[in-house]
């Protein structure tokens, strides 16, 4: 058995995983603001903390590796 990764791009792999996100981003914006009563604007502003919070250690890392030491 070859334990090596396939170098292919999985696209249907890709799609399925775009659609999960969305999916659930729409879940959460109406949960936000039907549920606990958030505006749009503020359920924006979260949101956007949220991306910056969980970018936040992959920009770290790539920051701390050269080009030629990525895995």
């Amino acid at each position: 058995m070859d334990c090596k990764s396939d170098s292919k791009i999985d696209f249907a792999g890709i799609a399925v995983a775009i659609c999960v996100a969305a999916c659930t981003a729409i879940m959460l914006a109406c949960l936000a603001q039907d549920d606990l009563g958030l505006t749009a604007t503020q359920t924006r502003k979260l949101a956007v903390m949220a991306a910056l919070f969980l970018a936040l250690p992959i920009v770290l890392d790539f920051l701390r590796t050269r080009p030629g030491d990525a895995r």
